[in-house]
């Protein structure tokens, strides 16, 4: 029998880093906004509601881990993941402090875990908001230090705690 659940992502980054290069702070954060839908199944037939439940939230704390970011200081960086979620750019700004990209992200991983294989499926928003702080200059801060964050190469991003509360029974998927 399928336990289904929906997880609502917080409106809050899922995973960040700073970085100091020396002259320059960077921070970088990634949102991911909308909704995952979260599918355990037993694979032993004594397994309770509450032990679907601990494997998708388990699941769920790997979402975010394992985030990779390459090339910084294009226009286009590139965001992997461990979990193999595929990142599509749409758009990017330049906030007085940095950048921001946005896209989505199509997500569709499973796990096994103790006595259940988890799936996480689903197509959330994201944005990936990388901010400087150096020295002023009347430049945008992207510009002013688009060959710095260039020479940075890859970053990893530490997830964040996922909210339990926000996992809830669903209907079917």
């Amino acid at each position: 029998m399928d336990h289904v659940f929906r997880y609502r992502l917080p409106e809050t980054p899922v995973a960040g880093a700073a970085v100091d290069i020396g002259h320059l702070g960077i921070r970088i954060e990634l949102l991911l906004t909308g909704d995952l839908d979260v599918v355990g199944r037993a694979t032993e037939s004594t397994v309770d509601d509450e032990t679907i439940r601990a494997c998708a939230l388990k699941a769920l704390r790997g979402m975010a881990s394992g985030v990779m970011v390459r090339g910084l200081g294009s226009a286009t960086p590139a965001i992997t993941s461990t979990a193999g979620h595929v990142f599509t750019q749409l758009r990017h700004e330049f906030p007085d402090t940095g950048v921001s990209f946005a896209g989505r992200c199509e997500i569709d991983f499973g796990q096994r875990c103790d006595s259940a294989e988890v799936t996480v499926r689903g197509t959330a928003g994201y944005s990936l908001e990388v901010a400087t702080k150096g020295r002023a200059s009347s430049a945008p801060a992207f510009v002013q230090h688009d060959g710095a964050l260039a020479s940075i190469g890859v970053v990893v991003l530490v997830a964040v705690p996922i909210a339990p509360a926000r996992l809830v029974a669903g209907e079917g998927v």
